[in-house]
């Protein structure tokens, strides 16, 4: 008996799934194949193709055919009833889109450093100017040693990103 969906989202990891696609994709695919089509390692990706052979997803490569893994009619039923879909795969197009999201990122961060140390240098003028009208208040002297805690604090996260 094939397990079901929910058994099979539950014991496959994400390079079993890759793995599972690169066959798909290609109509039949064999371990070095999949090895340049993931980037996975041979061992992860022999481990994934006897895995998903052991589940009945795959056929058994027979050396005769170069050890070719091709989809069997029970992985085909388990990716057309959403195999896929719990998994967050990413295709080419995907990535051009995600670099694109990451070089807004880090935009945004650096524009967020420049007005970090504009309002720091803000803060000192304002802090040498009160200092200049209130003298050496202690009030004054707590607010804007907050205030530099404060800056730090948002450095240290910009930083950390």
């Amino acid at each position: 008996m094939s397990p079901t969906l929910s058994e099979l989202q539950d014991v496959l990891d994400w390079e079993a799934i890759v793995t599972l696609q690169a066959i798909d994709e290609a109509d039949g695919a064999t371990v070095e194949t999949v090895v340049e089509t993931t980037g996975l390692d041979r061992d992860a990706a022999e481990n994934r193709c006897q895995q998903l052979d052991t589940l009945g997803l795959v056929t058994s490569p027979e050396a005769s055919e170069g050890d070719v893994y091709e989809i069997t009619g029970a992985g085909h039923g388990a990716i057309g009833d959403g195999l896929y879909d719990d998994y967050d795969l990413v295709g080419d197009a995907d990535i051009d889109e995600l670099a694109e999201q990451v070089a807004e990122l880090l935009d945004r961060r650096d524009a967020l450093k420049a007005e970090l140390e504009s309002l720091r240098d803000d803060a000192e003028e304002t802090r040498v100017r009160a200092e200049r009208q209130f003298g050496d208040r202690d009030d004054v002297t707590e607010e804007f040693e907050s205030l530099a805690a404060d800056l730090r604090t948002l450095e240290q996260a910009l930083e950390e990103a």
